[in-house]
């Protein structure tokens, strides 16, 4: 098992839009078996897969039918170190993109100051801090015999939730919008995670070196150079149009996308996966679907799935095809770099 946190420092770049579209392709179309876990408290992917029926099951109900991200992690809030297992993802067979998922919760940014003040504890330590700052390691340990692949979903924040989930994941996926300031959000990831990494790893040799039985003991990350390696990134939501020569972003937005590879290759070579080259790194990029976004929002369905019942006509089907065809070829890419990185 493998896992992988889709972010980027800069919101509003279509993250969820093809972190939920992804994993949906790969269960329905790559043989792949794929958990997507909304950490992100805004729950811009519950939203996306669930229904509103069901959502209102999970989060009116009284004796709510299935238990979200929060639910694992609500003993910290009682002072324990260990989160609630088993894990008990809602099943993709009640969902159009035949896609596992635990769901997010607006609580989580409760739990984020909780794991703030792991990291203290960590800084000092404390074994009660690793543990905590730990729990996506835990969860993961639990899941992954029976998945092929765990993405996280999170939102755009350098705190202590995706400082706990980025530690914890193999690898980092970027999906960047076509705008400055997805190419200055970039520049931040690597910095703040070579960051947060030294100062972990800086801690956990002092604390095995104290304390050796209680690490072999716990569930706790003793050495992260197979973590958060860099694996690819997709820019999304650009505008083309037609040329001689094929397709291509219009000028304003032509000369971000020049900048692009450039921008990662320099701020991200330090944790790239072994093996990755800058042509490996690009994975794909989507266009400005204009229709195809709010009526898969509103049919609870991935835009590669859209058909007729769901309003598609005339040159949405072509669309339709189009992303199709994109997804498949993005999802072949990542599945490649996951066996080179």
């Amino acid at each position: 098992m493998k896992s992988i946190a889709f972010f980027n420092n800069k919101g509003g770049v279509g993250k969820t839009t093809l972190a939920c579209n992804l994993v949906s392709y790969m269960n329905m179309h790559k043989g792949k078996r794929v958990l997507l876990v909304d950490a992100d408290p805004q729950c811009n992917a519950t939203q996306a897969i669930l229904t509103d029926e069901e959502c209102e099951k999970i989060y009116l109900s009284d004796s709510p039918s299935a238990k979200t991200l929060y639910s694992y992690l609500s003993p910290f809030e009682m002072g324990e170190p260990q989160i609630q297992l088993p894990a008990e993802p809602v099943l993709g067979t009640k969902n159009r993109f035949a896609t596992d998922l635990i769901p997010g919760h607006p609580s989580m940014s409760i739990i984020e100051d909780k794991l703030s003040d792991a990291w203290s504890l960590v800084r000092g330590r404390d074994i009660g801090g690793y543990r905590i700052t730990n729990w996506c390691h835990q969860l993961l340990e639990n899941l992954g015999d029976r998945y092929d692949l765990i993405v996280f979903d999170v939102g755009p924040s350098l705190g202590a939730l995706n400082r706990s989930i980025i530690l914890a994941c193999d690898y980092i996926v970027t999906p960047f919008g076509c705008d400055i300031f997805s190419l200055l959000g970039v520049k931040n990831i690597s910095e703040w995670i070579k960051k947060w990494d030294a100062q972990y790893m800086s801690s956990v040799r002092d604390g095995m070196s104290e304390n050796p039985k209680a690490f072999e003991h716990y569930q706790i990350i003793h050495h992260t150079s197979k973590k958060h390696r860099f694996l690819g990134y997709s820019v999304q939501q650009y505008v083309s149009r037609q040329f001689k020569s094929g397709p291509r972003p219009v000028k304003s937005y032509d000369e971000i996308m020049k900048r692009i590879p450039d921008t990662v290759q320099s701020a991200m070579a330090s944790i790239v996966g072994a093996g990755l080259n800058e042509q490996d790194m690009e994975l794909g990029h989507i266009p400005y679907l204009y229709s195809l976004v709010p009526m898969a929002q509103a049919a609870k369905a991935p835009m590669h799935a859209l058909e007729y019942g769901d309003g598609i006509v005339g040159n949405q089907y072509g669309q339709v095809k189009d992303f199709d065809a994109l997804m498949s070829k993005i999802c072949d890419k990542l599945l490649a770099n996951l066996e080179k990185a």
